[in-house]
């Protein structure tokens, strides 16, 4: 292939790059424009975690941010759909006939356990968690709770848990691919434990309550994350021993 030519295919790539960039960020604005009406009935979800919370803003405009961001989050998820379309639709032309159903899959599933571990860190977590906070307060210290503060800490909370519930997915995928392979876990199982609860410390606030919460999920999700690697490499040993036969015969 010629240099022009070449280049030529790049342009092309990355001129189909920015369309479908430009369809999700315009997707989502949208989005945002008509959810930011319902900025109040989303945040009435927010206070129904810990009902009786009194709240404050402590600037002009910090309520209208937070509905903003809000409306912003509320969006990407509801356009998510339209978001994992598009990045297929990108990377599919790219990859293997047998890699596809791995993406596919991976992309959909992410999804799923993404949705699960944020409706998790709502149900469980977060009620848990912030009654935590509520009780360790005293009578000589009145709380004063910001809108922003209490909005950014529960969005932050969401997102860390959605990602986490990511594990399985990603490490089916790697495993799928071939880049991943059961003893990889087996063997760093001690140091995955270490790092899990640095990750927890870091990404929670510095509370045992809230770290013990996403420490305790990421084992469990570990462990199965390590049974998905080695089910997928039991199944790609049958598949060659099935090949190796066939070529035998």
């Amino acid at each position: 292939m010629s240099k022009s030519s070449s280049d030529m295919k790049l342009l092309d790539h990355l001129g189909e790059l920015r369309r479908r960039l430009a369809v999700v960020v315009t997707v989502n604005v949208a989005a945002a424009v008509i959810l930011f009406q319902y900025a109040a009935v989303l945040m009435d979800y927010l206070f129904a975690i810990n009902p009786g919370m009194e709240l404050v803003y402590i600037s002009p405009q910090e309520l209208l941010l937070v509905y903003i961001q809000l409306a912003f989050l509320a969006a990407i998820v509801l356009c998510s759909p339209v978001t994992i379309y598009e990045i297929w639709a990108f990377v599919q032309k790219g990859l293997y006939k047998q890699e596809k159903g791995a993406v596919i899959l991976s992309l959909i599933s992410g999804l799923a356990c993404f949705a699960v571990g944020a409706v998790f860190c709502y149900l469980v977590v977060l009620p848990v968690t912030l009654q935590f906070f509520v009780r360790i307060s005293t009578e000589e210290v009145t709380a004063m709770i910001s809108v922003q503060n209490y909005a950014s800490f529960i969005n932050k909370m969401l997102l860390a848990f959605g990602i986490v519930f990511e594990m399985p997915v990603l490490v089916f995928l790697f495993s799928k691919l071939g880049y991943l392979h059961p003893e990889s876990i087996r063997d760093k199982r001690g140091v995955l434990v270490v790092l899990i609860f640095v990750f927890a410390a870091l990404i929670t606030p510095p509370d045992v309550v809230s770290q013990l919460m996403l420490a305790g999920p990421m084992l469990l999700l570990m462990q199965l994350s390590y049974w998905i690697c080695c089910g997928v490499e039991k199944s790609r040993k049958r598949k060659e021993a099935k090949e190796a036969q066939k070529a035998g015969t």
